[in-house]
């Protein structure tokens, strides 16, 4: 296999959404990682921001772009954040971060129901830090698709790029689902 771009479309990228709030430090640091490992630019947005700002203008979406906050919180206005990705048929990549036991929050189950129940583009989910246990994680039942080991970690240079390699394929099955075309 020839592999002509490792850079996808800016509209195809998922947005990097925490299953629950996550520490703000590994979050960013797994991102920037990903974000380096994958040849993009990185930058954030609060979730307190509106997601109409950056829904609604795909020149905002260069890059990776990565949701500060919880994604399932209600606005003032109304609806959330995940809402506003179910409607837009945006993707997502929810990231949940490990446990030292090799298990992970029941956070991850659930942000997976919710984006199920609103119709949201899950890509899948990746675990941040810990030790990544393969058996556990089939057992979980959630569509997984790897993990961005703390850094330091031997094999984190390895589990980035098949972490890379397994979301470029998704985004193109992703794409042919239909994401980016908002909903009537």
């Amino acid at each position: 296999m020839v592999v002509v771009s490792r850079t996808p479309m800016s509209t195809d990228v998922p947005l990097l959404v925490g299953a629950g709030s996550l520490p703000e430090l590994r979050m960013r640091e797994a991102c920037t990682a990903l974000a380096d490992c994958w040849g993009l630019n990185l930058s954030q947005i609060s979730e307190g921001e509106s997601p109409l700002t950056l829904l609604s203008d795909p020149s905002s979406q260069q890059g990776l772009v990565r949701l500060s906050g919880d994604a399932a919180r209600q606005r003032p206005e109304g609806g959330s954040w995940l809402d506003a990705l179910a409607d837009w048929r945006h993707p997502l990549l929810l990231l949940v971060t490990g446990e030292p036991d090799g298990g992970v929050a029941g956070s991850a189950a659930a942000y997976t129901a919710l984006c199920r129940q609103l119709g949201a583009p899950l890509i899948g989910l990746v675990q941040i830090g810990a030790q990544w246990n393969r058996l556990q994680r089939r057992r979980d039942g959630l569509p997984w698709i790897g993990w961005i080991p703390a850094a330091g970690d031997p094999e984190r240079e390895l589990a980035l790029d098949h972490l890379v390699q397994r979301l470029s394929q998704r985004i193109v099955t992703t794409a042919a689902r239909g994401a980016g075309t908002p909903r009537p």
